[in-house]
């Protein structure tokens, strides 16, 4: 059995003993299950219906309906969607490159010096700040949405995994490597890359989190999906006007951006604690 493969099975046995990752995971699978089959256990979120509009909750809908007569219930599960597809994408986007930006940066001084000074600069600004600004120049829509959030994402990840490679850089291994005539490949792949596994896997889930909350606060104020695409922020923006009479149009949508962001805390929080070495648990 390999290293890595030890490694894995070693922190999967800790994460079933840690309570904050399973509540987490559990509360994640919820939202994406119930996501995943919105089609089948829920209406047509798009139907209008003067008639019911501003419903409470009932049998027929159990969310209640909005100011259109729209069922809450369907908005909500939908909603997700279009949420966490395009968070994973973008998270997947800015993991990858921002791994691959880190672990160059931290081996080598000239491209460090230019490109981190980028990833800098984009850090300097605030995430929906940020996003605001690209899906201005790229414009509505899905693909706009992923590559600006990968833009943004990229920066964090690319800054902690360059910390890991700097201190795997001092390394006596690599040291050794060198002085036998490694190849500047092998020795990034073999003694480098390796240590940035473990933050970015926690960084991985805190971009999820920021991810889905940047979708959500883009989606409030009318930004980058359209606006018959459910969304989470869509939904709450509607309900501003309309809290007193039909609290049930905030509550439910915000609910499930509380309980993903939940989830994924609580799962990062969990990984933190499982791979970080220097963790009070030992």
């Amino acid at each position: 059995m390999s290293a890595s493969t030890t490694r894995f099975t070693r922190t999967s046995k800790a994460l079933f003993h840690e309570p904050n990752a399973l509540v987490g995971a559990g509360l994640l699978l919820l939202i994406i299950v119930i996501s995943l089959i919105a089609p089948l256990i829920s209406p047509d979120p798009t139907v209008v219906n003067p008639l019911h509009r501003l419903a409470p909750p009932s049998l027929e809908h159990p969310f209640g309906t909005d100011n259109l007569g729209r069922d809450v219930f369907a908005l909500t599960l939908w909603g997700g969607r279009a949420s966490l597809l395009i968070t994973a994408i973008s998270t997947a986007i800015a993991v990858i490159l921002g791994y691959a930006i880190g672990v160059l940066a931290g081996y080598f001084r000239l491209f460090d010096s230019i490109v981190m000074r980028i990833m800098d600069g984009l850090m300097s600004f605030p995430s929906v700040v940020l996003m605001i600004s690209l899906v201005g120049v790229l414009g509505n829509g899905v693909i706009p949405l992923i590559i600006g959030m990968s833009i943004t994402l990229i920066p964090a990840t690319a800054r902690l995994v360059r910390g890991a490679a700097l201190s795997a850089k001092e390394l006596t291994s690599v040291e050794s490597a060198r002085a036998i005539g490694a190849r500047t490949p092998r020795i990034l792949i073999r003694y480098i890359a390796p240590e940035g596994v473990s933050v970015v896997i926690v960084q991985t889930t805190m971009a999820l989190a920021t991810g889905i909350l940047v979708i959500a606060s883009l989606s409030f104020i009318g930004i980058g999906l359209d606006p018959s695409t459910p969304s989470w922020g869509g939904s709450l923006s509607s309900a501003q006007q309309y809290f007193n009479p039909a609290w049930w149009m905030a509550v439910f949508p915000g609910l499930a951006i509380f309980v993903t962001v939940l989830g994924l805390v609580l799962v990062g929080d969990a990984l933190r604690d499982v791979l970080d070495p220097r963790s009070s648990r030992g």
